[in-house]
């Protein structure tokens, strides 16, 4: 985005009154309420991608052709561009007041597009194709697309029609007679939220649909139903606002991290276990859930002497002793002391030196079992491990009095760090205000990591997509003025509200 645009849409602060759009329902609904304004912010990569100019070889577009829904849209568009070569910059030429998009079904690339044009006379000639009428209304149908029932490898279908003030193109017959049914009986799509681009997300469809199961790799939250989002500039900056229902979560902690190159609060207990062994306990890209070898019996010298290794029966196939499975070791024992004692959310600290600290709350008549856990499984990888007191700390100590964990307490949680020191100056955490789950970045540290992210991923691959190296710092490329993240999400009355900032750099 411009920095110097900003100011020029700061007077975008509420879209009332702003044209509905004859969207159909869908799994996704997406309002642009003002596309003079969007059209002013939009700047670098993603100006260029809307226009059509992104360069080859950038990262975000080539991981985006490695998904399976991004090669199949990338096939299609290239046959549906013979006929409507459409890019924002020819959207551009329509004038458009207000934009909008219904993604149908994304199996089919189904989708019907809405703009809001004054002009009587568009300056471009939509494709020929066969004249036809619904509900008294006009509409083309070039050529069906797969949600038509059409048996061609051709998905993207293409139809459109001219209504008042509006033009309806879609990729399929189907999706055009569903904005028409919307036009005709004066129903439209408001934008879900004040913007510069609103979006509607239905949940329930999405959460069936195995394409976004697939590419987007979210576990399972509370959230339910629609989901409103919006981006706005508020003072200055770039932010995102998210509005839904099922927020069953209670109320979460802060602290104080500054400095660090992330810190967040989960409220989700279940990813506890997981991260306090890979970050601290285990710190390796694979771990197993049976790290223990098992214990076999030692193989007979005897059958050795009088084993004939030339006699083979052609008729008795060779039998070999199955290996024992190996043994998930103390890791039972870690999943009972979990259900035991449930914990109501956690958080983690990431420094710039790629120090890590995880806290969570304890009871303290537990510390010592908690202890002996980690100690467990420390000395399952690194040998006879020992317990010493550092300061206010409790530190396990491996060789010659190597720190590899310590634990100190801070009111009602715990802190862990790979040793005392690490745990030196932290406080502990006090509630949140209706505060559910929260997370901050610098986005500086963050690139800083780009080729160790590469490193651990291995080789770019057409068969595999880096979600890091190819996703997250593709994008993080595609808004280089911003400096950090910070994400909120609030309990509210009808369920949740969750605001993300884009920091500026200074």
């Amino acid at each position: 985005m411009k920095a110097s645009v900003y100011g020029l849409v700061m007077c975008l602060a509420a879209t009332a009154g702003a044209a509905e759009l004859p969207l159909p329902p869908a799994p996704v609904r997406v309002v642009i309420p003002d596309a003079a304004a969007f059209d002013a912010t939009l700047g670098g990569s993603f100006r260029k991608a809307l226009g059509g100019a992104l360069d080859e070889s950038d990262p975000v577009a080539t991981a985006w052709r490695r998904t399976r829904v991004g090669s199949k849209l990338e096939d299609q568009w290239g046959k549906l561009s013979g006929e409507l070569p459409w890019t924002w910059d020819t959207i551009r030429t329509l004038r458009p007041r207000a934009v909008g998009i219904s993604v149908l079904e994304v199996g089919h690339l189904e989708a019907v597009l809405a703009i809001d044009t004054p002009l009587a006379r568009l300056p471009l000639t939509l494709p020929g194709g066969t004249a036809k009428t619904h509900g008294g209304a006009a509409y083309t149908l070039v050529t069906p697309g797969a949600a038509d029932g059409s048996e061609e490898d051709r998905r993207m279908g293409l139809a459109w029609a001219r209504t008042g003030s509006l033009l309806l193109v879609a990729t399929s017959e189907r999706a055009l007679l569903l904005a028409l049914d919307e036009a005709l009986a004066g129903r439209g799509l408001a934008p879900p939220l004040p913007g510069l681009v609103a979006l509607e997300l239905d949940l329930d469809a999405l959460r069936k649909d195995r394409y976004f199961r697939r590419e987007f790799l979210f576990t399972p939250g509370p959230e339910e139903g629609r989901v409103r989002a919006a981006l706005r500039v508020e003072n200055g900056q770039l932010v995102e606002v998210r509005e839904g229902r099922g927020e069953p979560r209670v109320a979460g902690m802060v602290f104080d991290a500054p400095g660090a190159a992330a810190s967040a609060w989960e409220p989700d207990s279940d990813g506890l276990g997981a991260a306090l062994r890979a970050a601290l306990l285990e710190p390796m890209p694979v771990l197993s859930d049976r790290p223990l070898p098992p214990l076999t019996p030692l193989p007979s010298a005897q059958a050795r002497r009088v084993e004939d290794r030339y006699a083979v029966s052609l008729e008795r196939p060779q039998v070999r002793a199955e290996s024992a499975a190996w043994e998930e070791g103390e890791l039972a024992q870690w999943r009972a002391l979990w259900a035991a004692t449930p914990v109501a959310g956690w958080g983690y600290v990431i420094e710039r030196d790629g120090t890590r600290r995880i806290v969570f709350p304890w009871p303290a008549a537990r510390d010592a079992e908690l202890l002996a856990l980690c100690r467990a499984t420390i000395e399952r990888r690194a040998g006879k491990a020992t317990l010493a007191t550092a300061g206010d700390a409790q530190e396990i100590r491996v060789g010659p009095g190597l720190p590899a964990l310590a634990l100190k307490r801070t009111g009602d949680s715990v802190w862990l760090a790979p040793s005392a020191r690490q745990l030196a100056g932290v406080s502990a955490p006090r509630p949140g205000v209706d505060v559910v789950r929260w997370a901050r970045a610098d986005l500086a540290a963050v690139r800083a990591e780009g080729v160790r992210w590469q490193k651990a991923e291995g080789p770019a691959s057409p068969e595999e997509t880096r979600p890091l190296s190819d996703r997250i710092l593709g994008v993080l490329g595609w808004i280089p003025d911003t400096a950090t993240l910070a994400l909120e999400r609030k309990k509210t009355a009808e369920g949740w509200s969750e605001t993300l900032v884009f920091g500026k750099s200074r």
